[in-house]
């Protein structure tokens, strides 16, 4: 309002006039204030999303793409509390006189072929080995450093776990290793790692079959072994062509001019930046009624493509019943 327009304004007219110029601004502020919280609220709001969305995508999801999944969660595992390497065990396999009389009834007993990098294990007082030689079979363990967290694959339940014992195997022989068990004792605890399986000079990354803790001054005695070698893993070749489709399916391909009833296939994983299987486990998958020179496309629940590696097939009938 110009000074012209104010001098034809009464008194009363001119209060009227300053008072909607005051709540005109008002408002304007007000509306100002408003879009400015609605601003900073979308702020947080979007913050937040990228907050969850970061944490939820570091807990991974069982993919093997390495951010979480089944393979990184074995050898790129998170920080871990200082004591918990020291942690009681809260998983004990009770171990009896009777007990090991059956482990060394089922395995080989004989101890003659082993040796670890401590001479006094054994002994009173007895020192943690981290390296064991079976020559016996052409066998070495090497304890790993720390507890493993992450997905336990053993029994394929695939269930978070922390602090588990765990151990590289290795087969240095020129068989392939069909089956093995090697059962140690800690007090009056069992602990055995079970492997299938396993080419001539592989290793693979192995956890405690009843996810026994890991303790860093824990002594293991070994009590019993089994082990079973083949000179080859059985594949069906000349009946069966197995194709990775690199979307986590199998195409099952018939090479014959019969149906084939069922064909299993058995995979295992295998971790090629640390050259070693993951798991003593074997993967187990079938397809059934595959036409003459027909296929049949399956989706295994555990088969990871570019990491699940083919460890033999055969061809079976179909179960009666």
């Amino acid at each position: 309002m110009n000074d012209e327009e104010r001098r034809d304004l009464t008194p009363e007219e001119e209060e009227k006039k300053v008072e909607e110029t005051v709540k005109a601004v008002n408002s304007k502020s007000k509306s100002t204030l408003i879009w400015t919280a609605v601003a900073v609220v979308a702020v947080l709001a979007i913050a937040l999303v990228i907050f969850f969305t970061a944490k939820g995508n570091s807990n991974g999801s069982g993919s093997a793409d390495g951010e979480g999944g089944v393979i990184s969660s074995l050898f790129h595992k998170g920080d871990k509390d200082k004591d918990k390497s020291d942690a009681a065990d809260d998983d004990v396999t009770a171990l009896t006189d009777e007990k090991i009389a059956q482990y060394e009834s089922i395995g080989d007993s004989n101890k003659s072929g082993i040796s670890t990098d401590v001479s006094s294990a054994g002994e009173e007082p007895a020192t943690p080995w981290t390296n064991l030689n079976d020559t016996d079979y052409g066998v070495r363990f090497s304890t790993l450093a720390a507890g493993y967290d992450g997905y336990y694959i053993e029994d394929g339940s695939d269930e978070e776990v922390k602090n588990v014992l765990a151990m590289q195997f290795f087969n240095d022989s020129d068989q392939a290793i069909q089956y093995a068990e090697y059962v140690f004792r800690t007090g009056d605890t069992a602990v055995s790692f079970k492997v299938s399986n396993l080419p001539a000079h592989q290793s693979c990354v192995v956890l405690e079959a009843n996810r026994h803790k890991y303790n860093s001054g824990e002594v293991l005695d070994l009590i019993s072994r089994v082990v079973a070698k083949v000179d080859t893993l059985p594949f069906a070749s000349d009946k069966v062509l197995l194709v990775d489709n690199s979307d986590g399916s199998v195409t099952v391909m018939n090479l014959t001019g019969e149906t084939l009833p069922v064909v299993r296939f058995f995979y295992k994983y295998f971790y090629e930046d640390q050259n070693t299987f993951l798991g003593g486990i074997t993967y187990t998958a079938s397809a059934e009624d595959i036409p003459a020179y027909g296929n049949v496309t399956v989706t295994p629940g555990h088969f990871e493509s570019g990491v699940s590696m083919f460890m033999g097939s055969g061809v079976y009938e179909k179960d009666a019943g």
